[in-house]
């Protein structure tokens, strides 16, 4: 099995440094990814086995905390997670992030904290200072930081054996997170805390990184934030809102209703944080994420192999939807946490086959009708039944056999009425573009092939209700949607055939309910399909009549002028069968166009905006680069102060890549998208490098519908030759994060950068640059080592019996590469 040097020293070669591989010097690097026995083929795509949706759908099974307690109580008993592991929290090798015990000294000037205090002493100051939001049932005040208690998890990351196709001659060697592949399902809720405790079994570094967290830097998955071989990491998760300046208490919205009244939703009425006029911030409340590996180097190596699932959290605006019908739900159960407070009967919750799961209908908030997916596709090669990697491939690793939690082309039985989908491109490079096809249209589509204009016409309409990791501030009805590595599309489908006819009319400015459509009975087949063509990891295809044609499309969305490339013949990914008669209109979810579902986030102005970056994605000495720097792990790139914010103009260098962008730590705001047409017509990379300034850019920011405009988002797609204005705060946590390209070989080959919150503008950390002053938006600074972000951290002179938050700093085989000897690009050109 290869570790991360090996696989350094296997895949790693950059001008001016000779790396000698294993083989060259004589002997044969192991491991089921070394020389893959089979490559992608795109005539592989096509080639549906005929045992296709002859798999059940698999469902995700949720994982029990091995201990639920309040702090106090886990501080009585030495913070020890279950009597199976004597090792206390934070006391693991890699140890626990700092704000557990303490309090950051910026913490007292934000919210009031004291960073005097410690242990329980601090918890209850954290509780007191980052205030209170309503029940969404009660409307008592809950607080922000540890309302509920602590739940405690232990997750070992290990090899199992796995049959990913019926075909395929032998189970595969696969990673996993707790023997499962996809990983177990995490359930949280803002206010209730969690440590997780990862162990790495495997012989590879490992970092996890939960995508769509605001989380401290020591849990978040920086790339060297290691879980090293054998050794432990406690991950720490607050799930907290970030806190926001106060303002006027806002009137909960009211929603229409089918007999043509109102009823108010959601009151966000809001405590008091200790700091001056902070509160939670409501529209900061995530409910779709995932987690995944992030270990530097070897990302796509390590999610390719199994190392990736999700994470849904439930906020109070949430359960209110869920309580009140607007969403499918299962009733009562769907709000109701039965170890909310406390462990519950290990026969009546523990799954016997499973243990350390929860038995399926007992978990918390279950819901049958909210269902979350994980897309990926993989190389699997029959012979073998291995996954089949190409380690010297840095496009962007794509697949041809497609799996949804991890099954190939399942089939999922359902109920005839609405369901909530949650769906993540778990992918390192394939990009989807999903539509619901009735049986006979995607009979028709696979015989005779269509157009787009003809799938327009035959998908089925669904509600989109969020993206990313935040639900929006209203459906909007689609037939289609762009999915990109790491994004999620949150969307409710209704199997009745009533559709995603809307319940309700606008006249002026009154909402009048219409008459409800009536459904059909079961018995009826859907598809899930990707319509999406890509061959390759540089992106989605333009030109599907000339092959050798290297240019992709040019957005990832559709204007008046711009039309998405499609397919003819779609690529399935899932198989519904509706079964039974359309459950009654009275008891359906509420959820259509019309009704609100949360208040959107509060927009950052002009005014607001401190500083003004800029970053260009761009290919560079044969690998990938941001700013024409290779990512060096132990600088920081970008200095935000805290509390404040910020505009990032986040620029596509030119080679027609696609590259979804994705920001750590916060979520961000679109101001522009903006699209140089003219660039598409080279075919010579190297032409392309010239980049316009942004005012001779074509504005296309219009054809993004205002219901994705104002909402939230986690990663950013980059079309080829685009750039787009985002805005975004940061707030609470210090310590370095990262922002990078998630093509994860993209990743893997240095397409990223780090930046860390700092407390003013004052704070200058020492550089190796200019230990006395510098500017880091003109060049980079140092930033704070992984030790001094953990309780009790490795300090050599101070505390070397301390944690190890990080490894000491070495020279990595990418070399420091200063502004002024950037280089040039080395894309090699095409003919015209």
């Amino acid at each position: 099995m290869l570790d991360r040097r090996t696989f350094l020293r296997a895949t790693t070669a950059v001008p001016g440094f000779a790396l000698i591989t294993r083989s060259e010097a004589g002997e044969e690097p192991t491991g089921p990814f070394s020389n893959p026995t089979r490559t992608f083929d795109p005539k592989d795509l096509d080639a549906i086995p005929n045992w296709a949706f002859s798999l059940p759908f698999h469902h995700i099974p949720t994982i029990r905390p091995c201990r639920i307690a309040t702090f106090e109580a886990l501080q009585a008993d030495k913070f020890i997670i279950h009597e199976s592991d004597p090792v206390p929290i934070g006391e693991v090798f890699h140890g626990i992030a700092s704000e557990w015990w303490n309090s950051p000294r910026i913490w007292k000037a934000f919210f009031g904290c004291d960073p005097a205090k410690v242990g329980l002493a601090a918890w209850q100051d954290k509780q007191r200072c980052f205030g209170t939001f309503a029940h969404h049932k009660t409307g008592r005040p809950l607080k922000n930081w540890g309302e509920f208690p602590v739940k405690c998890y232990k997750v070992p990351i290990r090899e199992a054996a796995v049959k990913l196709r019926p075909d395929g001659a032998a189970e595969a060697r696969v990673y996993t997170y707790g023997d499962l592949l996809p990983g177990p399902l995490f359930r949280h809720r803002i206010g209730q805390p969690a440590v997780v405790r990862f162990e790495n079994q495997l012989e590879t570094e490992v970092s996890i990184h939960l995508h769509g967290g605001h989380s401290p830097s020591h849990s978040d998955g920086f790339p060297s934030f290691y879980v090293l071989q054998n050794k432990a990491r406690d991950y720490f998760y607050p799930h907290i809102l970030p806190l926001r300046p106060e303002e006027a208490d806002q009137a909960p919205c009211e929603l229409p209703l089918r007999d043509g009244t109102r009823k108010p939703g959601y009151d966000p009425k809001l405590g008091r944080g200790g700091g001056p006029g902070h509160v939670p911030d409501m529209a900061e409340a995530q409910s779709t994420m995932w987690y995944h590996d992030h270990a530097m180097d070897a990302t796509g190596y390590n999610v390719s192999k199994g190392l990736a699932s999700m994470c849904l959290c439930f906020s109070e605006p949430e359960l209110w939807l869920i309580a009140n019908n607007i969403l499918p739900n299962d009733g009562e159960k769907s709000c109701f946490d039965p170890e909310e407070q406390g462990p519950g009967c290990d026969e009546e919750l523990e799954d016997p086959d499973r243990p350390g799961h929860y038995l399926r209908g007992k978990e918390p908030f279950h819901n049958p009708y909210d269902i979350p997916m994980v897309l990926q596709d993989k190389i699997i090669d029959r012979e073998t039944g291995q996954i089949a990697f190409d380690t010297q491939g840095h496009n962007g690793y794509l697949g041809t056999t497609m799996f949804v939690n991890g099954v190939p082309w399942p089939t999922l039985t359902v109920e005839n009425r609405k369901y909530r989908f949650r769906i993540l491109d778990g992918s390192n490079a394939r990009i989807f573009r999903l539509r619901f096809l009735a049986e006979e249209d995607y009979i028709r589509a696979r015989d005779g092939g269509m157009t787009s204009d003809e799938y327009d016409r035959c998908s089925k309409e669904f509600l989109q209700i969020g993206k990313d990791t935040w639900l929006w501030s209203e459906p909007l009805p689609q037939t289609s949607v762009v999915l990109a590595m790491a994004k999620r599309v949150d969307l409710v489908f209704d199997f009745t055939e009533r559709g995603c006819t809307p319940l309700f009319r606008k006249d002026g400015d009154e909402v009048v309910p219409l008459p409800a459509a009536k459904g059909k009975p079961g018995g009826r087949v859907f598809y899930l399909v990707n319509t999406m063509p890509q061959n390759d990891g540089r992106g989605p295809k333009a030109n599907l009549e000339v092959p050798e044609d290297p240019r992709m499309q040019a957005l990832p969305f559709e204007t008046d002028a711009f039309k998405l490339t499609e397919l003819n013949k779609p690529i399935p990914l899932l198989r519904f069968c509706v079964e039974g008669d359309p459950l009654p209109i009275e008891k359906e979810a509420e959820v259509a166009v019309g009704v609100p579902l949360i208040r959107p986030r509060r927009r950052i102005d002009d005014a607001d905006v401190r500083v003004v970056r800029e970053f260009v994605f761009h290919r560079g000495k044969g690998f990938w680069m941001v700013n024409k720097r290779f990512y060096d792990p132990t600088i920081s790139n970008a200095s935000p102060v805290l509390g404040s914010a910020e505009e990032w103009v986040l620029r596509n260098g030119g080679g027609g890549w696609w590259h979804p962008i994705h920001i750590h730590l916060e979520g961000h705001q679109i101001v522009a998208y903006l699209k140089d047409f003219a660039a598409d017509a080279l075919k010579d990379a190297e032409n392309a490098t010239t980049l316009k300034p942004l005012s001779e850019m074509t504005d296309v920011t219009h054809a993004i519908h205002r219901t994705e405009l104002i909402a939230n988002h986690d990663t950013q797609i980059l079309g080829p030759n685009t750039a787009v204005r985002i805005r975004m705060r940061f707030r609470t946590w210090p310590g370095p994060f990262v922002f990078h390209c998630h093509n994860l070989e993209h990743e893997d080959m240095r397409m990223m950068f780090n930046f860390e919150p700092v407390p003013d503008e004052t704070y200058e950390p020492p550089t190796r640059l200019d230990p006395l002053h510098h500017d880091p938006d003109a060049a980079p600074t140092a930033r704070t080592h992984g030790n001094d972000l953990t309780m009790n951290g490795y300090d050599k002179d101070k505390n070397p019996d301390g944690r190890m938050g990080e490894l000491p700093w070495e020279l990595y085989p990418v070399p420091i590469t200063p502004v002024e000897r950037g280089g040039e690009f080395l894309i090699p050109p095409r003919k015209k």
